[in-house]
């Protein structure tokens, strides 16, 4: 693997530095503080992390300008006042990321795709096994055990931090065209080494139909069970806050609730049909999601576990929302949009 060193460039030419802006600048809801409405070199970001209240970072994709080292990682020591972007060159965009602590974290993207830092400031490039396939999401129990999930039923697990990985199902590239049925995965999330789930679509061309999936496992990526939703859409993303609670979120505003581990999912009304790409809660009772298409973002929000929602309207789509607690909830959208709760 190649090391490559972040270095602070000169105050000119630093990519991600962020500037506080007026909230008029945008209409949002009180409660939200927006850093940055948009990026200064026109990238969008797909993910953003936070390990506390001052150290993060996003993910994405850089601008037009740099087309051959279109992967993207920025990363702030002040709370998104200020950012900086890493030297690692990637051939790819980025799509999520995920982080232990403020060391150890990994990123995955486009063509199989996999980063891995050890001090939150420098990155290695993995080798994942899979290129060519679209890596959506990414997940670590621990420094050794992870899994990423993507395009074509892929699920790759390591149990070494990421020097090896293991292709458990699919990894296959797609061609786009074909009569086979094939699943999209777009979230994996662990509770422990055994329990875990992942949502995503599956396509049925030749039935000319697609069914909504949950597959949860207890044996550690061993063996996947699906779950019954009796939904069709796109399902984006999934929170489970215990072994019992969850939610997952897709397409047209879908909202699904768990209270038993998933043997019985149901579906809560959102007050929105703009489709939701990420959730997260703080408790049983209180959580956020967010999404929306170009031009036009949505964030909801609950205090009652998910019984009522609050929406409220960007004009960018958002694209992560991550709650550490009810005093800091980080949102990131399309063209560079970073806020964060009051």
């Amino acid at each position: 693997m190649k090391k490559i060193k972040t270095a602070l460039l000169p105050l000119h030419i630093i990519a991600l530095t962020m500037i506080c802006i007026l909230l008029y600048s945008i209409p949002v809801m009180a409660g939200w503080v927006v850093l940055q409405e948009n990026d200064p070199a026109i990238r969008d970001y797909m993910s953003v992390f936070f390990t506390g209240e001052k150290t993060g970072w996003v993910v994405g994709s850089a601008s037009f300008e740099d087309y051959e080292n279109p992967g993207l990682i920025g990363f702030t020591l002040d709370g998104g006042k200020t950012w900086n972007r890493s030297e690692l060159r990637l051939e790819s965009d980025l799509t999520d990321l995920y982080f232990l602590d403020e060391e150890h974290g990994w990123a995955v993207g486009q063509n199989g795709l996999i980063a891995n830092t050890t001090n939150g400031k420098d990155w290695d490039l993995q080798v994942s096994k899979v290129p060519g396939v679209a890596l959506t999401n990414t997940y670590f129990i621990n420094e050794k055990i992870g899994f990423a999930v993507g395009e074509n039923e892929t699920i790759l697990s390591t149990r070494n931090g990421g020097r090896q990985w293991k292709v458990l199902k699919g990894g296959q590239p797609g061609s786009g065209i074909g009569d086979d049925d094939t699943s999209m995965f777009n979230s994996v999330q662990f509770l422990d080494e055994k329990t875990g789930y992942i949502v995503g679509i599956r396509v049925l061309p030749v039935a000319k139909k697609q069914q909504s999936v949950i597959m949860k496992t207890e044996d550690g990526a061993q063996t996947w069970t699906s779950q019954e939703t009796g939904q069709e859409d796109i399902l984006e993303d999934i929170y489970m806050l215990n072994k019992n609670v969850g939610w997952a979120v897709g397409e047209n505003g879908i909202v699904l609730h768990t209270k038993n581990g998933g043997a019985m999912w149901e579906r809560q009304e959102s007050g929105t049909e703009e489709t939701l790409r990420s959730v997260s809660f703080v408790s049983e009772k209180v959580g956020f999601a967010v999404g929306g298409e170009l031009g036009v973002g949505v964030i909801i929000t609950t205090v009652d576990g998910g019984k009522t929602w609050v929406v409220e309207g960007t004009r960018q789509k958002m694209m992560k929302v991550q709650a550490l607690n009810n005093k800091h909830v980080w949102l990131a959208g399309s063209t560079g949009l970073i806020m964060k709760s009051e």
